[in-house]
């Protein structure tokens, strides 16, 4: 492809992106999440769907540092979304699970993401969502091979 037309697609990629991400983001936090970040959020859903895991493990799903996870799960767990439970087996390991309020506003969440993602949806073409999901799923393929080939 010619590199003037890679340029002003990245621009225009970059326009998008930025402009969408900050937006329904603010939006999510304010209207979906509970005055919880994105982030958050994500790690409510991880637990969710897994039901316990280390937060080394936690870590490296999220693609961020051990401390840096330290502090955001004290801060659920501040929340009362989040427990924590040693190993019995190994001490040195702890456990984090959703806690019952974790579940339930996590479960709301889901509910108002539903509900906030199908208004826009109702928009779109249902082809136009579809082929916008298969290459956001191309383009996270890609950077997770990309991932562990740096890394591997």
């Amino acid at each position: 492809m010619d590199k003037n037309k890679v340029k002003l697609l990245i621009k225009r990629y970059e326009d998008v992106y930025l402009f969408a991400t900050k937006r329904i983001s603010s939006i999510m936090s304010d209207q979906v999440f509970n005055d919880l970040s994105l982030e958050q959020f994500a790690i409510l859903r991880i637990l969710y769907h897994r039901d316990s895991m280390r937060a080394s493990e936690l870590a490296e799903i999220l693609g961020v540092n051990k401390s840096a996870i330290t502090v955001k799960v004290e801060k659920l767990e501040k929340r009362h979304l989040i427990t924590r439970e040693r190993d019995q087996e190994d001490r040195r390991n702890i456990h984090l699970h959703l806690s019952e309020k974790g579940h339930r506003v996590y479960k709301d969440g889901e509910m108002k993401i539903e509900n906030f993602v199908s208004s826009y949806l109702n928009e779109l073409d249902p082809r136009d969502f579809e082929l916008f999901i298969n290459l956001y799923e191309k383009i996270l393929t890609i950077i997770q091979k990309d991932g562990k080939e740096s890394t591997g």
